[in-house]
């Protein structure tokens, strides 16, 4: 009965020649054919190997040598974003072993994206330099603003080298001796130790 219905379209000009195996169902395919990961198939039978939607057209994504909708292969195996947890469709950034959105890298504390400068790390979120050093640096004895860099240590304090000065005359503290007074340097002239010091020597 089939080879009479093959021949009878053959006649009406409606090929009938068997076009392969389906890889799915393993039955002719005979009539419309859909050839994707270097197989043939019924296209009611090409479906997405997670939620079985018929791909017909549609872009899909393979792996392992299943094919996969678009939205499921993102869902199932792109990166996710350590900020929003979405999957990661395009450019990421990879930092403190987890990826990113690049849109979600930014600052812990206010939020920029950063740039050029990098980031810094502290118990593993990132974040800008002004605000890490105004957060986790230590901070100056005298102006209370974050040492960034050299610093002189003294008085279980440390400070600015500018910021080191006589409480009283405001000039840099300068040689080793110095006398603290409420916590702060000052220098022998001002407390009148210089004075004594060289009518010792004069004796």
């Amino acid at each position: 009965m089939l080879g009479n219905l093959q021949a009878d379209m053959s006649r009406q000009g409606v090929n009938t020649s068997q076009k392969g195996c389906c890889s799915a169902c393993e039955k002719p395919i005979v009539g419309q054919v859909i050839t994707a990961l270097g197989k043939t198939w019924h296209p009611e039978h090409f479906t997405c190997a997670h939620c079985t939607q018929e791909l017909g057209t549609r872009n899909f994504f393979e792996r392992d040598g299943k094919p996969y909708c678009e939205p499921d292969y993102h869902n199932l195996f792109s990166p996710r974003c350590a900020y929003c947890n979405g999957p990661i469709l395009d450019k990421c950034v990879t930092a403190l072993e987890k990826t990113w959105h690049m849109e979600h890298f930014f600052c812990a504390q206010c939020g920029k994206q950063f740039g050029e400068e990098g980031f810094h790390e502290r118990e593993g979120k990132p974040y800008c330099r002004d605000d890490y050093f105004d957060m986790f640096a230590p901070k100056c004895g005298a102006c209370n603003r974050a040492i960034m860099e050299n610093y002189i240590s003294a008085l279980n304090a440390q400070w600015h080298p500018d910021c080191f000065v006589c409480r009283d005359c405001k000039l840099p503290v300068q040689g080793k001796s110095f006398y603290a007074i409420e916590g702060k340097p000052v220098c022998p002239k001002c407390i009148g130790a210089e004075d004594e010091e060289e009518e010792e020597e004069e004796d």
